[in-house]
């Protein structure tokens, strides 16, 4: 993309913006406008007071002039007043449809990519860019339009009144802008690199919050303030070496280019004042008017170290909004799951091809009990994955009903699955909510059914307010086995068709085992349930059992096989296994 269709795109997107709120946006810049106009209007009536009044002695013009520079000066600050609240509302309104559509976007996107950025850099996108954005439209957009409008303003008074002196101006005007532009644009790099690093130590910043009872179990809490401390470093750095060059840069423009203009002034003019061919006022206007357009120009070029800042943050979040959202959102076949889930030859690999699961082919008949067994690493929970389309084959089909997955309306899809996994995720509302996750279809007397049946309901009654508890931060106030039988009451009180199961009984009691197992015995009644284990043990009662191992499924030379719940009937017949191409076998646990 060539760097002027880049550009067109963030004006485009700007003007998008505005255009929603033009209701905002024009009343804002009419009053941008006559704040611009008053300003050009107080030297002028300077002018007219040595010119005119004082030559005359005339005190009750003079006290007319002078009422008016006051009228015009209240009148401007009034305005200004207004501007920057009317702007002020502009970028907040701006801001916020901006962190909807983020938002928005975010929760339409892959797994994959918020398995790539931590959550520390999502959060530094979504709130600190969003409002260097907002300033764009807000004080910032407001100080860029008066600088502008004055500057316009006092081009064309001083091309009616002396022509070559307005060229002069405009010339040297013309030349420091694009200094400054060629300037700030060469920095761009340093902006968008600090704001990297920025983006950084707040993500290291929330995993190690996340992580802080491991940090200070293991006693590294003073390594997590070095690595937080290197960061650091090397953000201030490069924020010095920013500001160094920008204030040095400003400071040049404001101790030398204003005396220089005011003295090349009056060594044009002073001779004609002398002469009589221009009066006094006549000067003291240009050098007022020129005072005044330098300090747009110093005022434009600090709105542009600004804007290049809000330009990289726009960037950014522009980046995240053009990630293609995951196929077939709410488009799509309607999906169905009447007869089997079946995997044609599927391949997968998280990075090129290094396979998770290799040539994977089996058939789960609905309504049936599948568990998938096998050592960590040999792809069980990527099953899992691409069953619910969080996760794409690279090779291969998976079929339900017949349908390829990729063609389903996957977000349909999901809400026919319930889904358990091996840590669950609780979040800080009611217990209530937790399990029926806001869909208000599913009654109170649902969820307190659900909770009875896998046995949690003795310990969310503990609670002086039951239901209506707010759970901790990631349910802390639960135990892990507790918040495990809330996971399973919310797939309970969901009623999908198809369940799905991963490691759920791995890091829990054997009390709280026992009540999953039995909860499993009522959620796999008229349902498809698929279950991911470490332990064969926690699974001798699926109707089919696939053995995974490297991505494979392993084969006996029998087809059909008896096992008895004993640990080491189950570790021998482990062990019996081999890799086998593309077969598929039932086990039954007797």
């Amino acid at each position: 993309m060539t760097k002027k269709s880049v550009q067109n795109d963030y004006l485009r997107t700007i003007l998008g913006y505005l255009s929603r709120y033009r209701m905002l946006a024009l009343p804002g810049l009419a009053v941008m406008i006559l704040i611009a106009l008053g300003q050009l209007a107080g030297p002028f009536i300077l002018k007219q007071i040595i010119d005119v009044a004082v030559p005359k002695e005339n005190t009750g013009l003079l006290l007319t002039y002078a009422f008016a520079f006051l009228g015009i000066v209240s009148v401007t600050g009034l305005l200004s007043y207004v501007g920057m609240m009317l702007l002020a509302r502009l970028g907040l309104s701006i801001v916020t449809l901006i962190k909807q559509d983020l938002f928005s976007h975010l929760l339409k996107l892959p797994m994959s990519f918020f398995d790539k950025h931590p959550v520390g850099e999502l959060m530094s996108r979504t709130e600190t860019d969003t409002e260097r954005v907002r300033d764009m439209f807000s004080n910032l957009g407001a100080n860029l339009i008066v600088n502008i409008l004055t500057m316009i303003g006092i081009f064309v008074v001083t091309f009616a009144l002396v022509p070559r002196l307005a060229l002069i101006m405009a010339g040297v005007s013309v030349l420091l802008l694009t200094f400054l532009i060629v300037f700030f644009s060469k920095i761009f790099s340093m902006y968008e690199k600090a704001r990297s690093f920025y983006a950084a130590i707040v993500a290291k910043v929330t995993e190690f919050i996340q992580g802080i009872e491991v940090l200070k179990a293991y006693g590294r809490t003073g390594w997590a303030e070095a690595e937080l401390d290197v960061g650091a470093k090397q953000r201030v750095s490069l924020e010095v070496r920013i500001s160094l060059i920008e204030y040095t840069m400003m400071s040049v423009l404001e101790s030398l280019i204003g005396p220089l203009f005011i003295v090349a002034l009056l060594l044009l003019y002073a001779p004609q004042v002398l002469r009589g061919t221009m009066t006094l006022g006549m000067i003291l206007l240009f050098v007022e008017y020129g005072a005044r357009l330098l300090r747009p120009i110093a005022e434009i070029a600090e709105s542009l170290r600004s804007l290049q800042q809000a330009r990289t943050s726009l960037s950014r979040i522009r980046k995240i909004m053009a990630i293609p959202e995951e196929p077939n959102r709410g488009s799509g076949k309607p999906p169905s799951l009447d007869h089997e889930i079946r995997f044609d030859h599927v391949w997968f690999a998280y990075e090129g091809e290094e396979w998770i699961l290799r040539d994977l082919s089996f058939v789960i008949p609905k309504g049936s009990f599948a568990a998938i067994v096998g050592a960590s690493g040999s792809g069980k929970s990527t099953i899992i994955s691409l069953i619910c389309g969080f996760a794409h084959p690279q090779k291969g089909h998976i079929l339900i009903d017949g349908v390829p997955l990729d063609e389903i309306d996957i977000s349909a899809w999901r809400k026919h699955i319930g889904l358990v996994l091996q840590e669950s995720f609780l979040f800080p509302v009611s217990v209530l909510e937790n399990t029926r996750l806001y869909h208000e279809e599913i009654s109170e007397a649902e969820v307190r059914d659900a909770i009875s049946v896998v046995h949690v309901d003795s310990a969310i009654d503990a609670f002086p307010e039951g239901l209506a508890t707010n759970l901790w931060e990631r349910g802390g106030n639960l135990s892990s086995g507790e918040r495990q039988l809330v996971s399973f009451a919310r797939a309970l009180a969901a009623n999908p068709g198809l369940i799905l199961l991963d490691e759920a009984t791995s890091n829990v009691d054997m009390t709280t085992e026992k009540h999953i197992k039995e909860s499993m015995d009522i959620l796999r009644k008229g349902r498809t349930m698929i279950v991911v284990a470490h332990r064969l043990s926690s699974v001798l009662r699926a109707d089919t059992i696939f053995f995974l191992s490297g991505g494979q499924l392993m084969r006996r030379e029998h087809t059909r096989v008896s096992i008895r719940t004993c640990p080491h009937t189950a570790s021998s017949w482990i062990s019996s296994f081999r890799p086998g191409r593309g077969h598929t076998h039932e086990i039954t646990a007797q």
